[in-house]
């Protein structure tokens, strides 16, 4: 029996609001039950060697492929009725395209989310990249629980300086992502949780939620954020951009 078995019951309960776990998001997905999240938002390892602020950070674990080994897993924690919105980049597009299938799911929409302004890159023979990929995939018969989302996501990144990961997704983005493909009051798990963007927008949007992190210093930027978000109260759909922490001091920076 998992260390952490009595806090996933309690969360499951409604006792408790967050469960956060260090560890192999592989070994800590095969421990969970079957069926027990509405949905799963998850910014894998794109499979890019990325390290980031030019090259000064340590690079991403699992990133030399696309990391697609918990799909698996996810399908199966999934109630009867739930989803997945999982990031990738145009590279590995179909690599994980192809996972989510094989998984079980039905993928239902290719998401675009728009950084606003393109990134680096072969400046001199590509197209300035602007942004990534989303795939949307269902498992059941889901209907969104509040009004049908457009396809493109708007939302300027979190400045290079600011950001506590590589790869951290703007706060405003992730609210809105976990709101539209979650039920109300549902459980939401994200497996690779980085500095935990999505962990702080599930709980300032009134949810549950459910986290594994290898890295140790991620760990603690996210349990600190997640903890933060924790402290105000839940704002609901209409108000939870305003009560997401955006950014908080890293235990160290020079990790990703």
């Amino acid at each position: 029996m998992p260390r952490w078995a009595k806090q996933l019951d309690d969360l499951i309960a409604g006792k408790r609001r967050h469960l956060l776990i260090q560890g192999d998001c592989l070994d800590i997905g095969r421990d969970l039950p079957d069926g027990i999240v509405d949905s799963c938002v998850c910014d894998p390892p794109y499979g890019m060697s990325y390290q980031g602020l030019n090259n000064k950070r340590a690079p991403i674990a699992n990133d030399q492929r696309p990391f697609i080994w918990w799909l698996n897993d996810a399908h199966r924690l999934l109630k009867d009725v739930g989803t997945l919105a999982c990031f990738c980049q145009w590279k590995g597009q179909q690599d994980f395209k192809t996972a989510i299938r094989l998984a079980g799911f039905d993928i239902r929409s290719h998401v675009i989310w728009d950084r606003l302004n393109g990134g680096m890159g072969a400046t001199h023979c590509t197209f300035a990249p602007r942004h990534d990929i989303i795939w949307f995939a269902t498992k059941g018969r889901f209907r969104f629980p509040n009004g049908r989302p457009d396809s493109v996501l708007p939302h300027a990144n979190v400045p290079t300086a600011r950001r506590l990961h590589s790869t951290q997704k703007p706060d405003e983005l992730m609210v809105k992502l976990v709101t539209k493909v979650t039920p109300k009051g549902g459980i939401v798990w994200d497996p690779c949780m980085g500095s935990g963007s999505t962990g702080a927008a599930a709980i300032a949007a009134g949810y549950r939620f459910i986290g594994a992190e290898l890295d140790p210093d991620n760990f603690a930027n996210a349990k600190r954020r997640i903890e933060a978000a924790l402290k105000h109260k839940p704002g609901g759909n209409a108000k939870a951009k305003r009560c997401v922490p955006i950014h908080y001091t890293p235990i160290r920076r020079a990790v990703a």
